[in-house]
């Protein structure tokens, strides 16, 4: 999948629109016509539709869905291409070949011929993973030989998608999908796209909706037609519709032409069950029981046949042997005067003619059981096939969730989950438990992957216990047996993940095999492809590495090298601190980084003193600067160490302690500028201090002090922006300070003043957000920091009686936390923030 834009592309007449953005005809590098799709920046969720679509590219793209040619996901505006599937129309439009601009031609011939082709198609996206969750008409596309395409997967109705207006996709959608689209991130999807399947098969089939037909024809679009015009949907109420008025059993039309016909109906009605533990797991089982009733009805017409020949051949013989007795008496009638010796021959014959009847009669027999074992075997193998189905459907929508619950066994605490006592018995427990499996599976060869992943997840047993030996033993095993199995990203970088743990456990037991142990992690971590992990969390991996590298190296007397791994692990960490400079949880996590090695192998997240850790950072920093005082750029580092300790005193509540470390950075890095009065870094950073005082002295009432902060921080970081606008930390960091200068007016009752810089803060923050550079804040952060300054802009326009400007500000930031609660449902911070907004704009008059 090659990488694409709108620019590097020539653009040309517009095919259609949905809920998600625009498709035009359009011509790449290379002269080929290609469909392009420009996505309504609120209405697609990014990281979501770009994970699925690597998983489906994976491997090559699975049979029945249409291939990506390039994406931009991660772009402005987001785009992707596809092959072109439209014809000329008349007036020389174009026509795209969907299944909504043939909705005429069924119920026809070619119905059950789509409609298993679909069903072949979605089983091979969940084999994949990837449940679809937009199922609808003007979703199958055509290829130029009437062959299906499905496309548009995890778009409309999704996690983190708004601003999403009606689409005839929720007239096939599962009342659970309409009344919580954020299932899709716990595993729902694969039973959502199950009724899907069944809804637009039922209507391929019979020309109708399975249920609430009268109504859902009012709005859904007429065939030829992609969709109405000024509608609105309750997603909640379509839902209680179909509970309610659907809830009796869905019913067949018309008898079923055939056996084949029957059995394909009963596992339609099964995918219809409104209660989602009944339908089948996924339509990789689905596709299963199709294959199986095709099977069944293939071995009962071939027995039939067998059958009928056997009984043709019966009646043959008798006619035969009736003509025979005929001849025969004939013959003894006019051959009465033949010899003695003539007759007793003619009677042998006869003898020996019923003697090879006899035998004729008995291989028919023996055929005829030999047919009918070789079925039953048949039919067993299908039973043990299903089943065997069935059984690895399940495994795999049950493997995260067992991951995640193992997770939470490891941990001796979690912030998002109520405690967990007796862990060491927890350990033991789940080790016995693992052995077992190992040993009971131990001949099944369809259960390798499995067993794999229970390896691994011994080793990090072994891990939590602080056993390195046996850490090792079986961590080699685990890596061993995936070595010849597919491994995705997320498991590479888990598997690294534990490399690294176990050096710190060698290192934390003084081990003389720490230093290869470091190597051999490195080595791991840097062969995880960066573009399908978490790059940041792959960056601070590395830097705890760096670091406790470092320590290993210094205390073997080789001090360049751990100044070098010290050095690289200080700005890595400082720089991604410097991209979230408002998130206190990050400095925290970052700062654990450095030093915390015990906390690192307790579970890695569970957060440690910030303080502390950038302090012992900070020694060895300091350490090494009194031994080369003239090292500006070791100035610099140390005061961002200072000033991150800083930032995490104030949200810890000790001003004391932030005020002393704040001043310990401006004296490092007032050093740094008089040497260097232009390094940007430098007066960034100091900038950042001045607004971190400027809170301080507000707090306390130094309304003037506190004012001349924010406005020598704000001059020197505009003096940077004029001269370098695309520096992005600079103009993030701007934003902060305008936003915090006029909440500081507001308080003071200049509310005017205080609406004017809110207002210009938001927009710094949407130009931020429009150019989305790749060394700046996230996309996250960028929503996280608007939607808390839109709260702020709202309350402002509230206390200035300006009501209606209010409301759009509070909506507008509602839907921000709507979309990060979505992306994050777990995240507590962003649940409370959308419910104190929803609070705010109920009480906006």
């Amino acid at each position: 999948m090659e990488s694409a834009s709108v620019e590097s592309l020539k653009i040309g007449d517009l095919i259609g629109r949905g809920v998600s953005g625009q498709v035009f005809r359009a011509e790449d590098a290379d002269g080929h016509d290609v469909a392009l799709k420009i996505f309504d920046e609120g209405s697609v969720n990014r990281d979501l539709l770009a994970r699925m679509t690597r998983r489906l590219e994976d491997g090559g793209w699975p049979e029945g869905v249409m291939p990506v040619i390039g994406a931009g996901f991660n772009k402005f505006p987001a785009v992707r291409t596809m092959p072109l599937a439209a014809d000329d129309g008349d007036g020389g439009s174009l026509v795209p070949r969907c299944l909504q601009h043939r909705l005429d031609e069924h119920p026809g011939i070619e119905s059950w011929k789509l409609v298993k082709a679909l069903a072949k198609a979605l089983a091979g996206m969940h084999e994949r993973r990837v449940p679809h969750g937009n199922l609808k008409p003007g979703n199958l596309m055509f290829d130029a030989d009437g062959e299906l395409l499905v496309t548009d997967w995890t778009l409309g109705n999704m996690p983190g998608a708004r601003d999403v207006d009606f689409t005839d996709a929720v007239l096939y959608q599962a009342p659970e999908q309409l009344k919580n689209p954020g299932g899709y991130l716990e595993e729902a999807g694969y039973r959502w796209d199950v009724y899907s399947f069944g809804a637009l098969s039922y209507r391929i089939l019979t020309g109708r909706f399975p249920r609430c037909h009268d109504t859902f024809m009012q709005v859904a679009p007429p065939p030829g037609q992609t969709g109405r015009e000024g509608l609105t949907a309750d997603l909640g109420k379509i839902a209680e519709n179909l509970e309610e008025k659907g809830g009796a059993e869905v019913e067949w039309p018309d008898e079923a032409d055939n056996a084949l016909e029957k059995g394909f109906r009963e596992c339609i009605i099964r995918c219809l069950s409104l209660d989602a533990r009944k339908r089948p797991a996924s339509m990789v089982q689905v596709a299963a029981e199709f294959e199986a009733v095709e099977r069944a009805v293939v071995l009962d017409e071939e027995t039939e046949n067998l059958l009928d020949q056997r009984r043709r051949a019966e009646r043959a013989t008798r006619r035969a042997v009736f003509a025979l007795g005929v001849a025969v008496a004939g013959a003894m009638v006019f051959g009465g005067l033949w010899q003695l010796a003539l007759a007793q021959l003619e009677g042998e014959k006869s003898k020996r003619a019923e003697d090879v009847s006899a035998l004729r009669a008995t291989a028919d027999a023996a055929n005829q059981a030999e047919a009918d074992a070789t079925a039953e075997a048949e039919r067993a193998r299908q039973r043990l096939s299903y089943e065997r189905e069935l059984w690895l459907t399940r495994l795999e929508a049950s493997r995260l969730v067992g991951d995640r619950l193992f997770s939470w066994a490891m941990e001796k605490g979690h912030r998002q989950l109520p405690p967990l006592d007796g862990r060491e018995q927890r350990l033991k427990r789940l080790e016995r438990y693992f052995d077992d499996f190992l040993t009971r599976t131990a001949s099944i060869r369809e259960l390798a992957d499995e067993r794999a992943r229970i390896r691994l997840a011994l080793a990090e047993i072994s891990l939590a216990k602080g056993d390195a030996a046996e850490a090792k033993l079986r961590l080699d095993e685990a890596l061993d047996a995936w070595s010849v199995l597919k491994v995705d990203a997320d498991l590479k970088f888990r598997m690294a993940r534990n490399v690294l743990l176990l050096a710190l456990l060698h290192q934390s037991h003084s081990d003389d095999e720490a230093g290869a142990a470091f190597a051999r992690a490195r080595k791991e971590l840097e062969a995880v492809p960066r573009r399908e992990v978490d790059g940041d969390r792959l960056d601070q991996l590395l830097a705890i590495l760096d670091f406790q590298e470092a320590r290993l190296l210094a205390s073997k007397g080789e001090d360049s090298k751990a100044l070098k791994q010290l050095l690289d692990a200080t700005q890595t960490l400082n720089r991604l601190a410097e991209q979230r400079p408002e998130s206190a949880v990050l400095k925290s996590e970052l700062a654990t980084c450095y030093l915390s090695s015990a906390t690192i192998l307790e579970g890695m997240g569970n957060l440690g003193d910030a303080r502390e850790v950038r302090a012992l950072a900070a020694e060895e920093l300091l350490a090494e600067l009194k031994q080369d005082p003239g090292n500006d750029a070791l100035r610099l580092e140390l005061a961002g160490c200072y000033g991150a300790m800083a930032e995490t005193a104030v949200m810890a509540g000790d001003i004391g302690g932030a005020e002393e470390l704040s001043a310990a950075a401006m004296k490092l890095l007032d050093g740094v500028l008089m040497k260097q009065p232009e390094n940007t870094q430098a007066i960034s950073r100091k900038a950042a201090q001045l607004g971190l005082r400027a809170g301080i002295m507000r707090d306390r009432g130094k309304a003037e002090e506190a004012m001349k902060d924010f406005d020598e921080g704000i001059r020197m970081l505009e003096a940077i922006s004029v001269s370098k606008p695309d520096n992005v930390i600079v103009n993030y960091r701007l934003a902060l300070l305008e936003w915090q200068k006029g909440r500081m007016l507001g308080m003071a009752g200049s509310r005017d003043e205080e609406i004017a810089l809110e207002q210009k803060a938001l927009s710094r923050l949407g130009d931020l957000e429009a150019k989305r550079a790749a060394n700046g804040p996230s996309a996250e952060q960028l929503q996280r920091s608007t939607a808390y300054l839109l709260g702020d802009l709202g309350h402002a326009m509230q206390l200035a009686k300006r009501p209606k400007e209010a409301r759009q500000a509070f909506a507008s930031a509602e839907a921000l936390w709507e979309s990060l609660v979505g992306s994050r449902p777990q995240s507590e911070e962003y649940s409370e923030a959308l419910m104190w907004c929803r609070q705010r704009l109920s009480a906006v008059k």
